[in-house]
């Protein structure tokens, strides 16, 4: 997990100006530590052939930074670039919403166009088209029920 979050903040950085490198190449901000101290976060590793290629961190309630109404959040959702669109990431993501079945959030930054035609894509297979799209502050949140 420590050795992909990098890799996730690099591809993010593409879309935002929240994310930069310190004096020491370090990614800023990093919520990693944050998440994975929290009891209600869990890291969970996508893996293909054995190896690690991806994760998804989903918090559940009580969490600050999610809805009130919602039971899950996706925080984050990584697929490293050699292995997306081969259906690999997709089904992580199906997983993962199958895993905490109830209310679910997620974000996607604007401006990151292939993330929100995948999130629309496995978010209405897994909900049967009965979703929300919301828009706000340099995101566009989806919400939903899966599980």
């Amino acid at each position: 997990m420590q050795r992909l979050y990098p890799l996730y903040l690099h591809d993010l950085s593409e879309f935002t100006d929240h994310y930069a490198l310190d004096d020491e190449a370090r990614w800023t901000p990093s919520y990693l530590d944050d998440m994975l101290a929290r009891p209600v976060c869990h890291c969970l590793l996508v893996r293909f052939g054995g190896n690690a290629v991806g994760f998804a961190l989903v918090a559940t309630q009580p969490f600050p930074y999610m809805p009130a109404d919602a039971d899950a959040h996706l925080a984050e959702f990584f697929v490293a670039k050699p292995y997306r669109r081969r259906g690999r990431g997709r089904a992580a993501a199906e997983a993962t919403l199958r895993l905490f079945p109830g209310r679910w959030s997620l974000a996607v930054v604007h401006g990151n166009a292939p993330a929100l035609t995948f999130w629309q894509t496995v978010v209405g297979e897994v909900t049967g088209g009965d979703y929300a799209e919301i828009e706000g502050v340099g995101e566009t949140s989806f919400r939903f029920s899966a599980g």
